[in-house]
């Protein structure tokens, strides 16, 4: 079986980057229905060097072209594709839209330049679509990826077979990383592509395909990072603008966007995030009665991670990243800060009390924040210089002076202790009957002060990426950031205590609150 090319240096007189090669991801589905014979005949009429499809298992065990595990996506029908036999599966759809075998595709690539690439999640389809590849005799060059633990069952069944090895982190692959799957290809989201990665594994001798990418700056960028392969859903809009490059030079020179410019563009972005994460998070809720919540916590963290740092790589490609869950991505002077769940103790326990933050810094100064509360649907927002707002409502804080007595104050813990003064501070805001709450979502209790409700919140250390988000609202909306030394213009520092406050109690609040923790160092 032949495999897909190695990297290898350009020929003389050519530019210093190769061109990646085309993959057509689930065929052309922007022309026709993915995953059907008329979107696989439109790839490779658009000349795509590699057409991947999606494969599972029906009922009767054929193997059919098909991404999710239902058919209720693509075809209004909510039953596993697994407890339906075959020819229920071929009576759905209209005309040439159907849901094909594989064995038909094999046959229509007959001949075909291009690689089919075909994509596994289960081991079980792995088996079933092996033995399809196997029966057909033809000259069709397949290749294949997917789940890890689909890719072993490839590999036991075809020794000898193309597989592509998944890649979900920012950390290089090394040679102990490919013993099991012998792969010739890394195969990862556009989210984790570093050029560390790309050194690493060219320096391993393995290919680097980049999922998904359809816009022209991703495309230029990744292959200026030596991506050797691009999956994508437009393959006439890759191609035109690699062909584009190859005519007028990698390198052309181009005017560093301004800072109004990048924070008008990101903040569509980050509320178009917004409402894309609170939608996710209602639809995985986690449920407390049955198996380990946590570990479905952190698949839900892990799972917006990795969508919101794609999203942003898509449109910023050269900006860093640093989240919680898959740490810190090289980058220019922009830095994204994301806390995907804010509140995981929360959401494992059904309290609906959690958030997502999403911050961009430039030169380390805030630019734009949002937080997302899945539970109430509002999206908080602010961006540097043009106030805060939640829908249509601004956000403003008065300068009128408030009295302490019958407010309420926000905190969190530290982990899952009182941070040192903590009592202290309780104690003298009761002396005050003011009251104090602990929500356990730090990130939504500082964003709430913006908001109006509360008159202030502390927690006990500074992170950009728990807090840059709400801190900003707050500077947006009036309110008073303060560390022990006093107000504070932009963020605090990284690990120290902090408090927001109401303009109009910040002096009396920031007294007790500095008091309690300097009271705790003697």
């Amino acid at each position: 079986m032949t495999t897909l090319e190695s990297p290898a240096p350009a020929p003389t007189g050519r530019p210093a980057l190769r061109p990646p090669r085309v993959v057509a991801s689930r065929g052309a589905p922007r022309v026709r229905r993915e995953n059907t014979l008329p979107a696989v005949a439109v790839a490779e009429a658009l000349g795509a060097d590699v057409i991947a499809v999606d494969v599972r298992r029906t009922a009767d065990d054929v193997a059919v072209l098909l991404h999710d595990a239902t058919l209720g996506r693509m075809w209004g029908d909510g039953r596993r594709v697994s407890d339906v036999s075959w020819c229920d599966v071929a009576r759905l759809g209209n005309g040439l839209d159907r849901i094909p075998r594989l064995d038909a595709v094999l046959e229509r690539l007959e001949g075909c330049s291009a690689t089919l690439l075909v994509g596994l999640a289960d081991p079980a389809d792995a088996e079933v679509a092996v033995r399809t590849v196997q029966g057909v005799a033809g000259t069709a060059v397949v290749a294949w990826r997917g789940s890890t633990a689909a890719m072993r069952a490839v590999r036991a069944l075809l020794p000898e077979a193309d597989v592509w090895m998944p890649w979900d982190a920012l950390e290089p692959p090394t040679a102990a990383h490919l013993t099991a799957l012998r792969p010739s290809t890394l195969d990862l989201d556009v989210a984790f592509l570093t050029p560390a990665t790309v050194r690493a594994a060219h320096a391993l001798g393995l290919c680097v395909a980049v999922w998904t990418v359809d816009d022209p700056e991703p495309t230029r960028w990744a292959t200026r990072l030596g991506a050797d392969l691009l999956l994508t859903e437009d393959v006439a809009t890759v191609h035109a603008v690699l062909a584009a490059a190859e005519r007028d030079g990698w390198d052309v020179p181009r005017r560093e966007p301004t800072e109004p410019e990048v924070a008008g563009r990101a903040q569509a972005l980050a509320h178009r995030i917004a409402h894309e994460v609170i939608a996710f998070t209602r639809e995985h809720r986690i449920s407390t009665d049955a198996g380990d919540a946590a570990a479905r916590v952190v698949d839900v963290d892990r799972s917006i991670e990795q969508h919101v740092r794609g999203r942003v790589r898509a449109a910023f490609p050269e900006h860093g990243f640093t989240g919680e869950e898959y740490g810190v991505a090289p980058g220019d002077k922009h830095r994204w800060y994301l806390d995907p769940v804010d509140g995981s103790t929360n959401l494992a326990n059904g309290v609906p009390w959690t958030s997502t933050s999403l911050c961009l810094t430039r030169s380390g100064r805030p630019v734009v924040g949002v937080v997302a509360d899945p539970w109430r649907g509002e999206v908080l927002e602010a961006r540097r210089g043009r106030g805060a707002t939640e829908r249509d409502r601004v956000l403003r804080l008065d300068d009128a002076p408030r009295a302490l007595a019958g407010a309420v104050v926000g905190t969190e813990l530290d982990g899952h202790r009182p941070w040192p003064g903590f009592t202290a501070f309780v104690a003298a805001l009761a002396a005050r009957s003011c009251s104090v709450r602990v929500t356990g979502s730090g990130t939504l209790t500082i964003a709430q002060v913006a908001a109006g409700r509360g008159i202030g919140a502390c927690t006990p250390a500074f992170d950009p990426v728990d807090h840059g988000a709400a801190v900003l609202l707050v500077h947006e909306a009036g309110g008073l950031v303060l560390t022990l030394d006093g107000p504070v213009s932009e963020f605090p520092p990284v690990g120290a205590p902090f408090l927001v406050a109401h303009p109009g109690a910040a002096d009396e609040l920031h007294e007790v609150w500095s008091a309690a923790l300097r009271g705790s160092e003697s």
